[in-house]
């Protein structure tokens, strides 16, 4: 049976430059994955995931708008973005890579999270027996990789909005 992700105790955050030195803060509210998790052959692991692309929120409404648009994440057309692994490892203590496909509007490209197993987690009391464990992935991707278009220059001649995306998946994992 797979872990199942714990989206109470889970987040999906990201950053990027703006005007080359602020830094845009966001987070996806609404996301699934799975984690079949080989205990004794680690690397014959695989990992899988949704977001609802609807869900992004950076605290300011206009900003959150303009994102979930055409020229961005195009939400009506491309609702959910995804991901699944290839290949877990290599393996180094408890870090470790997980390669895979991520499906953007429709654009599919190969990439590598850099992973953290936080580890085993202990039971809460009054929940239901289940196993729980924490993982810290990173990520960092360019967003014309996937068709997130922004306007290049500003009249002052920099760029409003850089290139490289990164992005922070903390995830709980639960097994019944």
């Amino acid at each position: 049976m797979p872990w199942k992700v714990d989206p109470a105790n889970s987040e999906i955050a990201f950053d990027v430059k703006h005007l080359r030195v602020a830094n845009v803060r966001g987070r996806f509210h609404a996301f699934e994955g799975s984690l079949d998790m080989n205990e004794e052959d680690p690397p014959a692991s695989a990992v899988e995931g949704t977001v609802d692309t609807a869900s992004l929120k950076t605290g300011i409404g206009l900003r959150d708008g303009n994102l979930r648009g055409a020229g961005r994440f195009g939400v009506k057309r491309y609702p959910k973005m995804s991901f699944k692994s290839t290949k877990v490892g290599p393996f180094e203590g408890n870090r470790f890579k997980v390669h895979g496909n991520l499906t953007i509007k429709d654009i599919t490209k190969p990439v590598v999270f850099d992973v953290v197993d936080k580890g085993e987690l202990s039971p809460v009391k009054g929940q239901p027996a289940s196993r729980r464990r924490a993982f810290e992935a990173t990520i960092r991707l360019n967003r014309k990789d996937f068709g997130i278009k922004w306007n290049p220059l500003m009249e002052l001649g920099t760029i409003l909005v850089a290139e490289e995306i990164n992005a922070t998946l903390e995830m709980t994992m639960i097994k019944e």
